[in-house]
């Protein structure tokens, strides 16, 4: 397949434009779009095709179960912790209307190792955040304890073998104007070898 140049254009505009919002709310995509776009967004990188990564999709009255997570790591950190701080370990659960875990499951293979099955993983998260940007909605990916906390990890599933990689919060940006912070290419690329 050829790719016509003014598509390609439009991509690049598009990645330039990308933001995360941190703050989202209804609607999020629907499950229909969702498939369409989960569909595409396999299509990441995956060395020996090893497809080494799963994705859970909480919405709707789902989250109470990820908020109850929450709140049990948050006591087992602290069994002092007041109903303020518990509250506020429950509301991130509702952050977003609709919260995909990305998780990496490693395989054992001698040609990929364990942090190139992450960044696989990471690529399809990556890839999921530009197409729901290119339909309107923001997203945030979030980490935190509660990627490594093994009270959630037990709570969603997590095996010893995987590793959560991100939380990606989706819904509509209740700002979707704020501005963009500048990036200089030259910060961070440069040509090698640096000939003088």
């Amino acid at each position: 397949m050829t790719v016509e140049n003014n598509q390609g254009e439009e991509f690049v505009e598009l990645m330039s434009q990308r933001r995360s919002h941190p703050r989202v709310e209804e609607p999020a995509p629907s499950d229909d779009l969702m498939q369409d776009i989960f569909a595409a967004s396999l299509r990441a990188p995956d060395h020996m095709h090893l497809r080494p990564w799963r994705f859970l999709v909480i919405r709707g009255d789902d989250r109470q179960y990820l908020a109850d997570l929450f709140v049990k790591d948050c006591q087992e950190k602290n069994c002092d912790a007041d109903p303020a701080t518990l509250e506020g370990a429950k509301k991130k659960a509702y952050r977003a209307p609709l919260i995909i875990v990305g998780i990496t499951s490693y395989k054992s293979h001698d040609k990929v190792p364990e942090i190139e099955q992450a960044l696989a993983t990471g690529g399809v998260l990556n890839n999921i955040g530009m197409a729901i940007y290119a339909h309107g909605f923001g997203s945030v990916w979030r980490t935190g304890g509660y990627a490594s906390s093994s009270v959630v990890k037990e709570g969603l599933g997590v095996a010893s073998t995987e590793e959560i990689v991100g939380y990606l919060y989706i819904g509509t940006p209740a700002n979707a104007n704020r501005p963009l912070k500048p990036i200089e290419t030259s910060d961070f690329i440069m040509a090698w070898p640096n000939k003088i």
